[in-house]
């Protein structure tokens, strides 16, 4: 599995978590509680935005043809 797949994935996740404290925060009352999950919903946004970062950089890194043959000084 690729670096960017593990992180697309990790995405969706954090995207799912994030999704689950806004849908909780509708029906919480307790101003603690309330707290508590805005500022693991800011969190997990926060993460959310370095992993697309991540991802972008990796999917626009150019593909180096160095990789494939190596440059070797011929004798």
């Amino acid at each position: 599995m690729k670096k960017v797949d593990i992180l697309k994935d990790l995405l969706q996740y954090k995207i799912s978590n994030q999704l689950f404290y806004n849908e909780n925060l509708i029906q919480i009352r307790n101003p603690e509680v309330r707290h508590l999950f805005s500022q693991l919903r800011d969190d997990e946004m926060r993460e959310v935005m370095k992993l697309q970062k991540d991802i972008e950089r990796l999917e626009a890194k150019p593909f180096s043809i160095s990789k494939i043959f190596s440059i070797k000084p011929r004798k």
